[in-house]
């Protein structure tokens, strides 16, 4: 869908209230420092220059400074100021004048289109899971939806292949959240859903791994559950499935392990601790994984240890898995924080711990664990 962008328009537009993101935030950042030592992570940063050419269309004002970037060809990654509230506060103000321009002028191509479109004038929302990185592990209806969207929301998970996938017509915007730094909360994004969504355009919110798998996707569908809209659920691969695969390690194996647990790291701001689930989850006959578990590891592994998983239970720890960039390290449950620590990995980080583990050909003993394994 080609839109050009001729005149402007004054739209209200909900998600972004002018009266809390008004001229006088606007700051224009003057340049983003790329730091090279990040620069092959194959997702989008919180400031890489990815990002910014991706959605660039959405810094096209020409009475706004857009944020200059001064990086070498093989920089992506952006260091900016402590200040990460500004710095979000900044780029939604930047934002705004094109977003009012492209809901004006993906209405006035509902209203153009006449009976081809439904009678309520809401467009298709889509929640599409994108797997763990590797564009392969894709669905084909995941593609399908891709690549007609008119509007994409993604996160910072959604993997650089991925994107590369979109329509050329299509418009990306990103929304991404990491520890420190939200470019969008939760309710901006609901609001910017539901406001393209009534401007009569296909909406696609990209999410990595399963949507419905610490996605936040059962918030997204219950919001517009609440304002009277059908939203579309295409699974992904979650990182669990996707990431045990690569390294040959089944999750459940007859008389090895008879169960499989999903954990989180973290936990909602006030919300209960994730570490109390450590006292029912160490059953040396299930497998854990464990997704966003990096800082709270340590504590974990301890706990665990403590209610009774035996401490050379096997572990891996696979930072990025599925990607040409994946890297993993494997051992004893009490060790593998410090093995963690050596390797330096980073977020995204997968956790699997369990008997299954040395069942992997990248275990350190593999034949002879996975053989004891199986006589036993």
């Amino acid at each position: 869908m080609a839109l050009p962008y001729t005149h402007h328009y004054d739209l209200s537009f909900s998600a972004l209230n002018l009266k809390k993101f008004g001229s006088s935030h606007l700051q224009p950042i003057c340049c983003l420092r790329c730091n090279s030592s990040v620069s092959s992570s194959p997702f989008t940063e919180k400031h890489s220059l990815q990002r910014y050419q991706r959605d660039q269309w959405v810094y096209n004002n020409d009475n706004q400074q857009r944020p200059s970037l001064s990086c070498d060809d093989e920089a992506a990654s952006c260091s900016v100021p402590a200040d990460s509230d500004s710095i979000r506060l900044n780029d939604i103000t930047l934002q705004l004048p094109e977003l009012r321009k492209l809901l004006q002028v993906l209405k006035h191509k509902r209203e153009s289109c006449g009976g081809e479109v439904p009678k309520s004038g809401l467009g298709d929302v889509f929640l599409v899971g994108t797997g763990p990185g590797d564009p392969d592990l894709l669905t084909l209806k995941a593609v399908k939806v891709i690549q007609k969207a008119d509007i994409l929301l993604y996160d910072r998970l959604v993997s650089n292949a991925v994107l590369d996938l979109v329509g050329p017509d299509a418009r990306l915007l990103y929304v991404g959240k990491t520890a420190g730094y939200h470019s969008r909360t939760q309710e901006e994004i609901h609001e910017l859903l539901l406001s393209f969504a009534e401007a009569g355009a296909t909406v696609v919110r990209l999410k990595g791994g399963d949507p419905l798998v610490f996605g936040r996707g059962g918030e997204e569908m219950d919001f517009f559950q609440q304002q009277g809209i059908q939203v579309k659920v295409i699974p992904g691969i979650t990182a669990a499935s996707g990431i045990s695969a690569e390294l040959g390690i089944p999750l459940t194996h007859r008389g090895i392990a008879n169960s499989v647990r999903f954990l989180t790291g973290h936990s909602r701001k006030g919300g209960t601790d994730p570490l109390f689930v450590a006292e029912n989850a160490a059953d040396p006959d299930s497998t854990l994984v464990v997704y966003m578990g990096l800082s709270t590891l340590p504590s974990l592994a301890q706990k665990l240890i403590h209610h009774g998983l035996p401490p050379d239970t096997p572990a891996t720890a696979v930072e990025r898995g599925t990607t040409p960039q994946q890297r993993m390290v494997f051992a004893e449950l009490k060790d593998l924080a410090d093995k963690i620590k050596t390797a330096e990995l980073v977020s995204p980080t997968l956790i699997i711990i369990g008997k299954v583990v040395a069942l992997s050909p990248f275990w350190p003993q593999s034949l002879t664990e996975a053989s004891r394994l199986v006589e036993v």
